[in-house]
């Protein structure tokens, strides 16, 4: 499975409803200097290519009869526009008109479709298609066994430290929290719609020397007494296959000012020395995997200084600098990529036996997968940051 650097569309306004829930639990702590504490925390993407998965759906204009100058039809793509189809000895079709829900560029029969703002190619004896406007809410993404970020169809806002909810994404539960463990200050996060989750509200604030105000994700997976329906955790090391997912998110400015925000990007992974993993406990039982898509210059990983540098995980782009260090009593390993990603789709699996194989007193091959969160550790400020899509499949 290769993967796929993504980018995050602008977001639209939703309707608010207001929630709140109870429960927390916690991500691996991340810390600048000092030792570690044991801190117990609790597609989209715009259109761009022509005819790839990250594309727009949207028509190609229908085809000219052979032989005669006719204009391909035009089209409005659900997604990035569609470009117009080619006709065989046709002139070229008009661009399609995007709107937010996106899917897969179709090829019109005589020319291949173009998708995003790609234009089309020309059909035999045709002019070649114009390019489509628009971007896609989901954008048509799949990646390795069928990890498709779909859309939140309910929303809402979630308030208080503990504030959570269980949307469904096409058919699969998620478990979306503010989980503000570590401090008192409002937090507010919205929800669904044209993103998965937002910040809209946080007034809290820790010094970078100890771990964050908390850690606003989502998770599939069951800890702290809730849970996800058909997660397929937990799962033995052993017996996993692949574990396709994508993430998607969007700074909405704030990595103009890294001073006044400061915040990760990261997976947390938890693993579990039991077969039933500890669905009522705030930790798990055996350690930690991190995979950070942004590390902010004030903040870094427990560890102290990476173990490892310029690793690379096949089948996962860019390079990864690799920290390993103790969560209290349970190991944590976090991977930190080199150069920031907006998105990411990757099979988690790669990290997961990078780790048992290459990195000596982490991850076990006799322990359990038990909770995949993907959130933001925040220090101060991260109001408008946003997870935008989000998908996780455990085989």
């Amino acid at each position: 499975m290769r993967s796929v650097l993504l980018r995050s569309p602008t977001p639209a306004a939703i309707a608010i409803a207001t929630l709140s829930l109870t429960f927390a639990f916690g991500a691996c702590s991340s810390h600048t200097t000092g030792d570690p504490s044991d801190d117990d925390e609790g597609g989209t993407g715009n259109a761009a290519t022509g005819g790839s998965a990250t594309g727009g759906n949207g028509g190609g204009g229908a085809s000219g009869a052979a032989g005669a100058s006719s204009v391909g039809g035009s089209a409005a793509g659900q997604g990035g526009g569609g470009g117009g189809g080619a006709a065989t000895g046709g002139s070229s079709g008009s661009a399609g008109t995007g709107t937010m829900t996106g899917g897969a560029g179709g090829a019109p029969s005589g020319g291949a479709g173009g998708s995003g703002a790609t234009p089309g190619g020309a059909g035999p004896g045709g002019a070649g298609g114009s390019s489509g406007s628009g971007s896609g809410a989901t954008g048509g993404l799949v990646i390795g066994d069928g990890c498709m970020p779909g859309r939140m169809a309910t929303s809402g806002t979630l308030m208080g430290r503990f504030g959570s909810t269980k949307p469904m994404v096409d058919g699969k539960e998620y478990f979306l929290q503010v989980n503000e463990w570590g401090a008192m200050d409002p937090q507010v996060v919205a929800y669904g719609g044209d993103f998965f989750f937002k910040m809209t509200t946080q007034m809290a604030s820790r010094p970078t020397n100890g771990g964050p105000t908390g850690f606003p994700s989502m998770f599939i997976g069951a800890n702290s007494r809730n849970s996800t329906m058909g997660s397929n955790l937990p799962k033995a090391v052993s017996a996993l296959t692949t574990v396709p997912t994508a993430w998607i998110w969007n700074d909405n400015g704030t990595l103009a000012d890294t001073t006044t925000n400061i915040y990760n990007v990261a997976y947390d992974v938890w693993f579990s020395t039991n077969a039933a993993g500890e669905p009522t406990a705030s930790g798990p039982s055996g350690g930690y995997l991190m995979v950070w898509l942004y590390d902010p210059p004030a903040a870094e990983p427990i560890g102290g200084d990476p173990m490892f540098t310029d690793v690379t995980i096949p089948g996962v782009s860019g390079t990864w600098d690799v920290w390993i260090g103790p969560n209290g009593s349970r190991p944590c390993i976090s991977y930190v990529r080199t150069e920031t990603a907006m998105g990411l789709s990757f099979d988690l699996n790669s990290f997961i036996k990078d780790a048992v194989m290459n990195r000596p007193n982490t991850i076990q091959s006799t322990w359990h997968l038990t909770n995949i969160f993907t959130g933001f550790e925040i220090w101060t400020g991260g109001v408008g940051l946003e997870s935008t899509a989000f998908c996780a499949i455990v085989n």
